[in-house]
Parts: C-alpha cells; structure tokens; sequence
C-alpha cells in the first residue's frame, strides 16, 4: 500500500470512528425540563406560600369573645350575664406588619437562591455528562485506528513483511486501550444515568451538546445575590421586631354586656360594661427588648460579614475564569491531531519511522484531546463558581 492510499485508508477509519450525527440536547433544555420538576425547587415554592399566610396573618385584629354565665346560689336567686370581651387592636400591627413583610420577602429571595443552586447543581451534571461522553467518543477513536494499524501489520507479519513482535506489541496496546475505553464508557453511562433522573428528555439516542462558555465579565457585583438579599430582608424582619418589643403598654380590653337578676319572682336586668387594662409595673418586657435589639445587631453582622464573603468569593471566582476560560480550546475532530498521526502513519509505511514513533503520535494526539477536555471541565467548573459568587447567569458578551 502506497503513502496516499494508506492515508486515505486511515481518514476512512477516523471518519467512521467519530460518533453518528444523533440527537443533540442542548444545556438550557436539560435545566429547563429539570428546574420545571425538581423537589427542592418545589419545596421552595411551599415555603413561600407559606411566609404569604404568615404574613397575611399579621394584620388581622383579634376576634372578640363571647362569653354567658349563671350564678344560681339559691332557688330563689339567680343572675344571667351575657357578656362580649374585645383587645382594642393596638397591639403595634404596624410593625408586625413590617415584620412579616420583610420575612416574606426573604422567602422569596429564598426562593430565587434556591433555583439557583439547583441550576448550579443541574449544570455541573451536565457538564460531567458532556466531558464523560467527549472521553469516550476520544478513546473509541484512538481504539478504532490503532486496531486498524494492529489488523495491518498483523497482515504484513503474516507475509513476512514485518516482525511479529511489532504486531504483538500493537496487539497489547489496543487491550490497554480497550480496557481504558471500558472505563470511559462506565463513566460516561453513569453520569447518563444520573442526567436522566432530573431530566425526561435525556434518552439512550441523545448526546450532550458542549456547554457554552460566556466571556469573563470586567467586573463583579454581589448585591443582588438572592441569599445575600434574603439576608438583608431579615435584618429589616429583626429591626421591625426590635421596635415591637420597645412595647411595655398593652392595649385594654373593653367589655359590654348584659345581666338578668330574678330574685322571689321579680326579674331585674341591665347592662355591663368594664375594661380591663394590664398596668407595666412589674414586666415591662425588660428581657424581649433586650434579646430583640441582640437579634437584630446579629443580623446586621452577619449581613456585613456574608457581603464581604461573597465579594472575596467573586473577585476570586473572576479571576480564576478569566485564566481558564482562554485555556479551555474548543476540540476539533480533524486537522492538527490527524495530520500528525497520519504523518505518523505514513512516515512508518515508507519505512522512515519506527512502530514506536507512530504509537507515540497517537498517544500524544489523544492526549492533547484529553487536556482541552480537562481544561474545558475546569473552565466550566470556575464559571459556574463565579455564577454561584455574583448569584446569577453570565450573559452572553460578558455582563453579569
């Protein structure tokens, strides 16, 4: 076999190695069909719901209460009272009104960081579903031409033409290459497996499309972060709670009725009234004020601690994109790492390579393919950190 037949002869092989033209899902559909059903988004939703009630509960006035009682200390005597008891609704609404205002919406930001980290989660699955099915795919390749050589000397070691050493060399090298595939494709299958637990539209004839990658922004903000906001929301909750607890005067409770007095068979009735009114003398809610105004100095620090942690986490989390994301080269099925094997291939044919140089040309063409795999699975890996640090997606262009 001449030098250009034998190098069409490998392009035939390399093109049929590569993976068949299937169905390909996107990054956005697999986060979409997984935020739409996942628990702890749900889970998340509830709470919500749940701070909506609490919130709506706080300003409604007490219910007025209904009471009657008889006294009958003797057959001749006897008193019915119907009587209605009511707290005057100044009980300080207002700022138990801006209290469950604030906690309602920091369930809400709850909520937001809730679907992000559930985004984050889902993206990192399918990225290492992506990079696991690329390592597979790459040693397939590697498998199907270094067989192709190993069938070839073979063939010529039968003739004479070669050493059987050399073909059973090949022989030992496709096993540890088989072997290696064996590996990849167990990863591979079970990061699919695992895509398809959150995901219905992962199926056996789907593969994975290589996630993009946004250009690194210039510069980083972490005040919208949800759980920074959500944060901040209860330092507003404990401020409304401290001016509640300031409180020591309770509202009165106002009482009207009416009484019925029969005694020796006359009837006699009238009306009731009263208040009641609690007098601080003794509790002047000494302890709750001073726990509350605790509270709130705690959540004011924890705000100011949790900012300045997300600003050290996003400037680091920028800075290590921006060196990744010029490292992580997008791999190409063709032309560099083919041109060396087949140069490779075709420099042994001619008899001016050893076996040696063609096996060291395509362990290095699958290794060049292996790092930019590593380094794109880096690269993903530090912009969802930075996603994470500034608490919502980079955009397209570079804007966060």
């Amino acid at each position: 076999m001449n030098r250009a037949s034998w190098t069409f002869a490998l392009l035939l092989v390399v093109a049929g190695s590569m993976p068949i033209h299937a169905q390909v899902l996107t990054e956005q559909e697999f986060l979409d069909s997984a935020l739409a059903s996942h628990p702890g988004v749900a889970a998340a939703v509830a709470a919500e719901t749940a701070a909506t009630g609490v919130r709506r509960q706080t300003g409604i006035v007490s219910n007025p209460v209904l009471s009657w009682e008889r006294e009958e200390p003797d057959v001749a005597l006897r008193q019915d009272t119907w009587r209605l008891d009511w707290q005057l609704p100044f009980d300080g609404r207002k700022h138990r009104k801006a209290a469950g205002d604030a906690a309602l919406a920091a369930s809400s930001s709850d909520l937001d960081a809730t679907k992000l980290g559930v985004r984050l989660e889902m993206r990192s699955l399918f990225a290492a579903w992506y990079v696991a099915a690329e390592r597979e795919v790459v040693l397939q390749a590697h498998l199907d031409r270094t067989s192709m050589l190993a069938r070839w000397l073979r063939a010529r070691a039968e003739t004479g033409e070669a050493a059987g050493v050399e073909a059973h060399r090949l022989d030992l090298e496709v096993e540890v290459i088989e072997r290696e595939l064996v590996t990849a494709r167990a990863a591979a299958r079970a990061e699919w497996v695992a895509a398809a637990v959150w995901c219905d539209l992962v199926t056996g004839e789907i593969r994975p499309r290589r996630p993009f990658l946004p250009l690194p922004p210039t510069m980083v903000d972490v005040g919208t972060r949800p759980d920074i906001q959500a944060i901040a929301h209860r330092v507003v909750e404990a401020e409304a709670v401290e001016r509640l607890q300031r409180r020591s005067l309770e509202p009165p409770a106002i009482s009207l009725g009416w009484t019925t007095l029969g005694e020796g068979g006359l009837s006699f009735d009238g009306p009731v009234y009263g208040v009641a009114w609690p007098l601080p003398i003794f509790d002047r809610n000494q302890g709750n004020r001073e726990a509350a105004a605790a509270e709130a100095a705690v959540a004011r620090s924890q705000l100011e601690l949790e900012t300045r942690l997300a600003e050290q986490r996003a400037q680091a989390a920028l800075a290590s994109y921006t060196d990744l994301f010029h490292s992580a080269k997008p791999i190409v099925s063709g032309d560099d790492n083919f041109d060396v094997a087949a140069a490779a291939f075709a420099a042994f044919e001619a008899g001016e390579a050893s076996l040696t140089d063609v096996l060291d040309s395509l362990r290095a063409s699958v290794s060049v393919q292996m790092a930019r795999l590593d380094s794109l699975d880096r690269a993903l890996a530090a912009e969802r950190e930075l996603e994470a640090a500034i608490g919502r997606p980079i955009l397209p262009g570079g804007s966060s």
